[in-house]
């Protein structure tokens, strides 16, 4: 299959290349890196290799791109209400949107958008930054976790697993896409929010007790969230992530990196849309919503 890339940032620069290095053809939407990628190739600096792309089939609009089989939105979800002019003229009747954004949501507000499109959800374990134009760096993990809209596409999502083994990434398929963005939700609400109210990278809240307490406690309110939702965790998930957290390279998540260089925070998909879930529901998430609150205000005062 042919795969398109909307977001050659972190997550999408880092997949597409593998995806590209393991003999998958490629395109790539790249606005601002655009000319950088389009002259010297993409770069990714890895823990499990280093590589160069020199030749990279690169785009600074979507207009121009060619059809494809299968576009991967690892946009941040702040661009989503752009979503629609971007994916429009790429998906036909069938074409696989398969969604690598953090939050709740995304892909039932797509497949409104696109119903004759395939929607698949990707969460994807991973540390990954863009140094500078045309260069990810891969710290730590990368596996995707993943899960189709309707069940109907299992079968098409196991040939994108085929593909993405191909290219040397770990995907495991799961029974049910709400269950696993609320399982996403369990490290993405605490970490990312705590990051910027404590100006700390993972490591720093992890080996401080009080920072370790307040993610425990936020864990915990997603686990409820979760439940009240229909989504239920093994016994033990939040110990298990907490220790995943513990021993991961030390990382600073995308919402600080996002802050410190002012622009705006995923508040919407990852805090807010799963408040409003969590409470129709019938549970109210007293600290995530605190958090929230704090971070809204951070975000205004930098305005």
């Amino acid at each position: 299959m042919k795969y398109t890339i909307l977001g050659t940032g972190a997550v999408g620069g880092y997949y597409g290349a593998k995806l590209q290095q393991g003999g998958l053809a490629v395109d790539f939407l790249a606005r601002s890196d655009y000319e950088t990628i389009k002259s010297d190739g993409l770069r990714v600096d890895s823990c499990q290799g280093d590589f160069i792309l020199d030749s990279v089939n690169v785009y600074s609009s979507v207009q121009d791109m060619p059809e494809t089989d299968v576009i991967l939105v690892s946009l941040k979800t702040t661009a989503n209400g752009g979503l629609y002019d971007l994916l429009k003229p790429l998906v036909k009747e069938g074409t696989a949107i398969f969604v690598l954004q953090n939050g709740l949501g995304m892909e039932e507000e797509i497949a409104a958008l696109f119903p004759r499109a395939r929607i698949l959800g990707g969460m994807c374990f991973i540390c990954s930054q863009k140094r500078e134009p045309g260069h990810i760096v891969h710290l730590d993990k990368g596996s995707i976790s993943a899960a189709p809209l309707k069940e109907e596409d299992r079968p098409l999502l196991k040939e994108i697993q085929a593909d993405f083994t191909q290219a040397g990434v770990e995907m495991t398929l799961l029974d049910d896409l709400k269950t696993a963005r609320w399982y996403k939700l369990l490290w993405n609400i605490p970490f990312n929010g705590l990051s910027v109210v404590l100006n700390a990278n993972t490591k720093e809240m992890m080996e401080s007790e009080e920072g370790y307490n307040l993610g425990k406690i936020l864990m915990e309110e997603v686990v409820a969230g979760a439940a009240a939702c229909g989504c239920t965790f093994e016994p033990g998930t939040v110990d298990n992530m907490l220790e995943f957290t513990r021993v991961m390279e030390p990382y600073e998540p995308s919402m600080k990196l996002d802050f410190d260089s002012r622009r705006k925070m995923e508040l919407e998909y990852m805090y807010r849309k799963p408040l409003a879930a969590a409470k129709e529901a019938g549970v109210e998430l007293k600290a995530i919503a605190m958090l929230a609150d704090q971070l809204t205000f951070m975000e205004n005062r930098k305005k």
